[in-house]
Order: structure tokens, then sequence, then C-alpha cells
């Protein structure tokens, strides 16, 4: 290796660990000191750390090397002689020695293997922090971001390290359903579910900001389940309430893949630890989709002993004895230490009574509206809005009945006509395909050719939260 091959190694070595501590800073909540290594080291936004590493993962790797290498784990740090809080630190002296935290910071010794694992570890959440404005894994933050009223202690510590020999393995099957980076969706972009928004804020955001607020029987949504036709936007509401909640509350995605086990007894607690697990680093949002797949009726034929044991134990973790005392809010503060569940399904009427029952609120997500429709399409193709009335009115009353999906499917397909205009086209190909040049005539096209396909199935859904839904008022 050269001279210049070298130093070019050493100076991206050290790039990249510190873009991988700002990464971890932020993560941490820690956002003021974050700012200030930003300041210091002159870090831009021109990088951004991975999905798939940071530096609790390295650690980890670390370890494992290390037990496997010399078959003992190694130290990181050291016990000193002196207490206090560290001194600060000055450049030229990094090599000064450093006092320990605090006792009541850090006790990884006193965490037990079994028992109350929320209380345990109640010593090691961090303090509210200030959350930055924008993007998230944007690297410059304004002078003055927003105070939020409490900031997650994302992934604090691995929960699941603290679990027996018996739970561990589930726990690291549990915890790879936690979203970690960044969906990159807004509630702008969600078009025609004001009613839908409304809920979720109310169940999720709002408590975050006004914890003085829902006490008593004003108490939070605990449980809110989205039903429609496929393709109107439940799973685009859960990972947009997922984007935009991303530095506050902890969100986990599961499916039946993960839950649902072979063998005898798994699948049981498999559930219990995912509530475990979300207790800890509540405020969790446990996002089931398909969720017919896991609480379908008890009382058929065809249903497996398996399965029951596995919906009785959900139903009560669900609001069994312990988690309706724990889900009781008295006071501001114990809002935060809850664990909200959302879940979608296209087939509602499928569900046992039981689940619909423990769901405060069953939301229809129905058809986009005419004005809906209309949003939408300006939202996809902004050059829509400089076309005469008349033409945007013929285009969505071709799209009455379809589904939000079925609409961006419609507007892709005119885009690609554009694609193939330019493929077809034998002068050279520059630029990509811009919106700007879409014409009325191909969006028209594009939407005589599709037919709506979830018609009947909507209406299906309209009846059913007519006897069992819930009602959204203005």
């Amino acid at each position: 290796m050269s001279f210049e091959q070298d130093r070019r190694s050493i100076y991206e070595r050290r790039r990249n660990i510190l873009y991988l501590v700002a990464n971890y800073l932020s993560s941490m909540g820690l956002h003021q000191t974050r700012q200030t290594l930003i300041d210091e080291t002159h870090l831009t936004a021109e990088y951004e750390v991975c999905d798939n590493i940071d530096l609790d993962t390295m650690y980890q790797d670390f370890c494992s090397y290390f037990l496997l290498k010399f078959g003992k784990q190694p130290r990181i740090v050291k016990r000193t002689d002196s207490i206090g809080p560290l001194p600060t630190a000055h450049r030229k002296l990094s090599g000064a020695r450093r006092k320990p935290p605090q006792p009541s910071q850090l006790k990884p010794d006193s965490l037990a293997a079994a028992g109350d694992l929320q209380s345990e570890l109640q010593s090691l959440r961090i303090t509210p922090g200030i959350l930055p404005a924008g993007n998230p894994t944007d690297h410059s933050e304004g002078p003055n971001p927003p105070v939020v009223p409490y900031a997650n202690p994302k992934l604090l510590v691995r929960l699941q390290d603290h679990f027996t020999s018996e739970w561990k393995d589930l726990a690291e099957e549990v915890c790879r359903d936690l979203i970690r980076k960044d969906l990159r969706q807004h509630w702008s972009n969600v078009k025609g579910l004001e009613g839908p928004i409304k809920v979720l804020k109310e169940s999720v955001i709002a408590p975050l900001e006004h914890p003085e607020l829902f006490v008593g029987l004003a108490q939070p949504w605990r449980c809110v389940l989205l039903h429609g036709a496929p393709g109107t936007g439940k799973t685009l509401l859960a990972r947009t309430l997922c984007s935009e909640t991303r530095e506050s509350v902890t969100f986990f995605s599961t499916t039946a893949s993960t839950l649902i086990s072979k063998w005898r007894g798994e699948s049981e607690k498999l559930i219990r630890v995912l509530y475990e697990v979300a207790k800890f680093y509540a405020p969790s949002i446990i996002f089931v989709d398909e969720f017919d797949s896991l609480a379908s009726r008890r009382d058929t034929i065809r249903e497996h002993e398996a399965s029951k044991r596995f919906k009785n134990e959900f139903l009560s973790l669900i609001d069994g004895l312990e988690s309706a005392a724990a889900n009781e809010p008295t006071t501001a503060t114990d809002g935060r230490d809850r664990v909200f569940l959302l879940a979608s399904t296209n087939l509602p009427w499928e569900l046992d009574p039981a689940f619909l029952r423990r769901f405060e609120r069953k939301i229809l997500i129905d058809l986009p509206t005419p004005d809906g429709r209309k949003e939408l399409i300006e939202h996809l193709l902004p050059i829509v809005t400089t076309w005469p009335e008349q033409e945007i009115q013929q285009i969505i009353s071709l799209s009455e009945g379809w589904t939000g999906d079925e609409v961006r499917l419609a507007c892709k397909e005119a885009s690609m006509m554009v694609l193939r205009s330019k493929l077809n086209d034998r002068r050279p190909i520059s630029g990509r395909v811009e919106r700007e040049e879409i014409q009325f005539v191909m969006l028209r096209k594009a939407f005589e050719q599709l037919r709506p396909g979830c018609v009947e199935l909507a209406q299906k859904h309209r009846e059913w939260s007519q006897s069992y839904g819930t009602q959204l008022v203005e």
C-alpha cells in the first residue's frame, strides 16, 4: 500500500467513526451533544450511516469475536479510585484517566435474569432530551430545535441480553421486528384520510406532547383497528406513524411468521416476550399487519389447540389482569409507560369477538372521495394543477370507486408512457422522466386501461362498520 493510500485509509476510518458516533448520539436522544460534535468536526450531510451498521452492533460483534478467540468477555471499562462526574475534556489530553459513571446510571451487574424486568431496568432510562427538527438523517440542525416533552431511549441497553438462556433466543427473534431506520413518510403525503390521521395523532402523538391532559378516564386509546379494502392506505398510515414518531416512540412491526412457531408452547412465549420488550422500551407501538391471520375466530371446527392457547395468551396481554392495571394511568407520567397496539385487516368479520371487544377504535379506511382522489392525483402529478378544471374532473370521474393504490398505479402508467416514448425514440436519452412531460391524453388513457377491483368489498366493509365499527365525527 502506498503512502497516499495509507493516508486515505486512515482518514476514511476516522471519518466513519465520527459519523457512527454522531448517529449513536442521535439514537440516544443526546442531540445537543451530537450538534457539538458536528460543530467541532465539521461533519456534513454528504454522508450518512448505512442502515445495517451501528456502534451497538459493532460492540456486540467484537464481544462475540473476543469470547470465541480468548474464551472470555473483553473488558471495555475499568473502575478507578475517583468518584463524581467525568472531568471536562481538553484537546491533547485524550489519554487522561477518566472517572467512572455514577452507579445509578449504569448497573449491569444488578440486572436480574428473570423477574420484573420493568422495575429492574428503570435506572437505565435517560432523561428527556431535545429532538432535531426536520429529517432525522440530516446532519444540519437548526439553532433552535423544538423541545419534545419526552425522548425515548432507543436501545439504550440490549434487553434480550438480560433474559435467561431459555428466553434469550426468543427475545432476539422479537427484536428483529424493531424498526430502526427512517421510513421517510410524512402526514402531508397521506391524502384523503384526515379522520384516521386524527385518531392516530390523538392516540400516540398528543399524549406525548400533553401528558398532563390524558389522565383518568381520558387516557389515550390503547388499541386501534384499521380495516378496509386492499390498497386504501392502512399500511401507509402505520408507516407514516412510524416515521413521524421515530425519535420518541419504539415501533415494532410484527407478523405471523415471527410469532407463530411449530414448537409447542413457543408461540405463547414469543407474544409475551414481545410485550415485555415493548413495555421496557415504552412508549411503544406494536403494529400487526393482516391481523386476521393471528386473531381469527376460536369457535370454528378447524381451530387447533395450539392456536387457541396463543390467542388466549394474546388476549390476556392486551387486556388481562396485569395489563389492565398497567395501562390505567393515574398521573401524567404513567401514560408514557404504555404499549399501543395498532392492527390492520382486510377481513374484520373474521376476527374473534374477544379481540374486537379489546379494540377501542375500529376505523374504516374507505375508498377515497372525489376530493381525496383529486388531492392524491395532484400530489403524484403536480402538473395537473395547471390543467383546466374540466380535464381534472374528467380524470376524477374515470376513477370512481378506485382505491388510492389504484390511482397511484394509473399515474405510474402515465409516467411509463412518457418513458416508452423516449425508449422508442432513436435520439439519445438525456435525463430522467419528468412529471411535467405527462399530457392529459396520456393520463386519461392510463385511467381508461384500469378497472376498480374492490367496489363490492368496500361496500361490505361499510356495512360491517355500520354494525361494529367506530363512526368518526368532526
